[in-house]
């Protein structure tokens, strides 16, 4: 038989003095200090954002090589006949 817990004993559903009262003060608080969340897991929309910008370097760079290659393509071609 599974023994059954109160609000009383897990904290949940009470008051804040009272849960200071059960966890031992407000002590216990700040010892257990958590970052914000972003902090910790930055979103994934950042890390899009980057891969998109990115994305759109590499593909300039590659069309200036593109055409700097045709345009050499073209001057070699035209001066050859």
């Amino acid at each position: 038989m599974r023994s059954r817990t109160t609000s009383r004993e897990t904290g949940i559903g009470v008051g804040k003095e009272e849960r200071d009262l059960l966890l031992g003060g407000k002590g216990q608080e700040d010892d257990h200090f958590l970052p914000p969340r972003k902090t910790v897991h930055p979103t994934e929309r950042e890390r899009w954002i980057r891969i998109f910008y990115r994305t759109l370097l590499w593909l300039f760079i590659l069309l200036v090589c593109g055409m700097l290659f045709w345009g050499w393509q073209l001057v070699r071609s035209s001066s050859g006949s």
